[in-house]
């Protein structure tokens, strides 16, 4: 596959996900708004922080050493430096309603992809003996829109193919759940309750840019023991 074609993919799943998003969100008439302890503008404005502040502290109490632990993980953890920190964090204002990319197919009764509502990141990267691990947290302002707007890095952190990534969506966690992706499993899924109105998702995967090879050992059922554990921590 070209560099063009990753591409193309790419869009197209965001492109259907942020539509699911907001067919979902329209069908479900606000439920998902939920009572957790993390709200969004907290969220956001730690996110922006951390963009201006570089750490190598993971933010809302979170702690991979723990959670490796918990899930059976074996394996010295420390922080990985970027660019001297190992925390990155951003935020976004979202986009407005726009074409469609050339050549996805959309349901007739959207001439137009949905906007993308506004949205923050935030990122902690670590080792785990010579593998290295990503924990991705990303909240969304609008409930029911995030685990969408997160497909383009679930099928990338999961290596998944575009039937996988559909049969992931089918199956996708609910708030407070949490998923293998299909195949190897070597990304986990989180759905974090998050206080008033807003979608926040915790993506945990090794990260293989630049390291060795996907670690056994930190895929399956050990990888989606970690995730539970690190969502569980979030407050």
């Amino acid at each position: 596959m070209t560099a063009a074609q990753r591409l193309r993919l790419t869009a197209a799943f965001a492109a259907a996900g942020i539509a699911l998003g907001a067919t979902a969100c329209s069908s479900s008439g606000g439920t998902a708004a939920n009572g957790g302890a993390l709200g969004y503008d907290r969220f956001r404005s730690t996110a922006l922080d951390v963009f201006k502040h570089k750490t190598d502290t993971c933010p809302f109490g979170l702690d991979f050493a723990k959670a490796a632990t918990a899930a059976g993980i074996t394996g010295a953890v420390a922080p990985a430096e970027h660019d001297g920190h190992s925390v990155s964090g951003n935020a976004g204002d979202g986009v407005p309603a726009q074409p469609w990319p050339s050549g996805v197919t959309h349901p007739p009764s959207q001439p137009e992809m949905p906007a993308v509502p506004p949205s923050a990141e935030i990122t902690c990267t670590y080792t785990v003996g010579r593998s290295a691990v990503d924990v991705h947290l990303m909240a969304a302002s609008k409930s029911d829109y995030g685990l969408s707007m997160m497909l383009p890095k679930i099928a990338a952190a999961g290596l998944l193919s575009t039937d996988q990534l559909s049969r992931f969506f089918a199956d996708r966690p609910a708030i407070g759940q949490t998923r293998l992706t299909p195949g190897d499993g070597t990304a986990a899924v989180s759905r974090v309750a998050l206080s008033g109105e807003g979608d926040l998702i915790l993506l945990l995967s090794q990260n293989t840019i630049g390291n060795p090879p996907q670690d056994e050992a930190l895929s399956g059922e050990p990888l989606r023991k970690a995730a539970e554990a690190l969502a569980a921590q979030l407050r």
